[in-house]
This record gives structure tokens, C-alpha cells and sequence, in this order.
């Protein structure tokens, strides 16, 4: 009985480590390394470039309000220029505005002009004259010119002009030269009434008259007859002057100017008639 008990117990002892490390090994088994691998390796990260970009949220823009450029009206401008009409003359009878300068330039036969005037008071303008007969005879003159009448269509004006002659020979010498061509002596005066109308309306062309009387007054008076007697110390001549002609606009102060006409000599040495013509500018500034 002892014998077969101690077996028992010996038998106990030898199999109980090896049947707590069956049941540890069955309990936590070996993984298989097969699965280790299981689901594989980790994939990297795609690059930037490939990764999609966001769309940008909308751009909320302040509210601008739209201002229209100015627009300009041709057709006002049209009737402006046109009810501008030009008031610039020398020739005529329109008066010069208060404080306005104006000047011309003809050319003709047989004077040259040049002419300068300003306006003093709303109806009278001064200035001066220069003619010139090409060098033969220079003539440096004064002008005053009042407007007694100022109509719409026509105006009427007296005028008043007057100054010395330079010639080239001395009158002994001269036969038919600047005394011959123009009647002027040494002095001269020229009053005399212009009259000026618009044509096709106030912002066309305008037609003048200009009537003048010539006193030339001869400061060294020569005797061409040899039983004449004695010459007087001054000698005075009457010629008239008359001068018809068109200022054409082509601005609101500028014009063309063309002028016909004549003179009327009264000396028996002078030329009893002397035809005219100029041409040429006048200007407003």
C-alpha cells in the first residue's frame, strides 16, 4: 500500500510543470510569424503636389459705384459757336469791347497797313496807323473811331485819323512817286464815317463802307513853273477816299479781309484817280 501510494505522489510531482506549461503554452500560443507581416506595410504619404487643393472661398468685393464720364453735348457746343458771333473790326463800324486789343495786317496797292487799336469805352476805341508804300513813302498815323450807332444788323461810325509822312525823295526830285500815288504831303487828316451790316446772320460775314476826306497839308510846297512867283510857306489839297470791303470769320476773333477802292486826288500833279486793293487779317486779342 506504501509503495504504490508514493509512486502516485512521485508521479504527481514530475507531471504537474509540465502540464502548467502545456496549459501556458495553449493559453498564450506563438503567433504564426506569417501574420506579422498582416496587412503589409504602411503605405507613405503622397507628395504635395498631388494632393488636391481646396477651392478658395469667394472674394467678397466692397460695392464700387459706377460714376458715367461726363458726356459732351455737340449739340450745345453747335449752338454756342454759333450764337458767338465775331465783334472784332478795324474796318467797319463795330466798336472794340471795354479794354480789348485788336490788330490787322493788309497787303495791297499801292499801301501796306498795319493797324492797332483798343477799346477805351464800349463805343470808342484809339490807336495808331502805320502805311507804307513800300519804302518809298512811310506814314505814321493816330485813329479814334466812335460807333454813334450799334444796330442788330448795321452800325454807323465816325472816325477821325491823322499823322506825318516820310518820303524817300524831297519833292523836287520826285515826278511820280509817293506823293503821286497816295495825294499825301508832309501832314495829313483823314476824317471820315464808316458804315458796316452782317450778312447771312450775326455770326457771318459783314460788308463795310469807309468815306474819308484827305487834307494834305504840304510843309514845303515846290513850284514846278517857272513864272508860278512864289510858292506859299504851306499848301493844303482835299482828296476823298473811299474803301468798300468784307471781313470774313474764321474764328470768334479773327477774320479775313479783302477791300476795294479808290482815290480822288486833288492836286493837278497828283494822279486823278488811284484804284485800291488789300487784303488780309484782323485779330482780336
Amino acid at each position: 500500500m506504501r509503495f504504490p501510494l508514493l509512486t502516485s505522489l512521485l508521479a504527481l510531482s514530475v507531471g504537474l510543470p509540465v502540464w502548467g506549461q502545456d496549459a501556458s503554452e495553449s493559453s498564450n500560443p506563438v503567433p504564426d510569424e506569417s501574420w506579422l507581416s498582416f496587412p503589409g506595410q504602411e503605405a507613405p504619404p503622397p507628395p504635395v503636389e498631388a494632393m488636391p487643393v481646396p477651392p478658395l472661398p469667394p472674394r467678397r468685393e466692397a460695392p464700387t459705384q459706377e460714376v458715367e464720364p461726363p458726356r459732351l453735348d455737340v449739340r450745345r457746343v453747335e449752338v454756342e459757336r454759333v450764337q458767338g458771333p465775331n465783334r472784332v473790326s478795324l474796318h467797319g463800324a463795330v466798336p472794340l469791347a471795354r479794354g480789348q486789343l485788336a490788330a490787322s495786317l493788309l497787303v495791297g496797292f499801292p499801301l501796306a497797313s498795319a493797324h492797332v487799336s483798343f477799346g477805351v469805352l464800349p463805343r470808342l476805341d484809339v490807336g495808331g496807323v502805320v502805311n507804307s508804300l513800300y519804302g518809298i513813302m512811310n506814314e505814321v498815323n493816330a485813329r479814334v473811331r466812335f460807333t454813334v450807332l450799334e444796330g442788330e444788323v448795321a452800325q454807323l461810325a465816325l472816325g477821325m485819323e491823322g499823322g506825318h509822312a516820310f518820303f524817300l525823295k524831297p519833292q523836287s526830285r520826285e515826278v511820280h512817286g509817293g506823293r503821286y500815288f497816295t495825294g499825301r504831303r508832309d501832314w495829313n487828316l483823314m476824317p471820315g464815317l464808316a458804315g458796316s451790316a452782317w450778312l447771312w446772320g450775326k455770326s457771318r460775314s459783314r460788308v463795310f463802307l469807309d468815306l474819308r476826306y484827305l487834307l494834305s497839308i504840304d510843309t514845303d510846297p515846290f513850284l514846278r513853273t517857272p513864272l508860278g512867283g512864289v510858292p506859299d510857306d504851306v499848301q493844303t489839297s482835299g482828296n476823298v477816299l473811299f474803301r468798300t470791303g468784307l471781313e470774313v470769320p474764321f474764328s470768334e476773333s479773327s477774320s479775313y479781309v479783302i477791300m476795294l477802292g479808290g482815290n480822288i486826288h486833288g492836286r493837278p500833279e497828283d494822279a486823278d484817280f488811284m484804284p485800291t486793293i488789300s487784303f488780309g487779317v484782323v485779330a482780336g486779342m
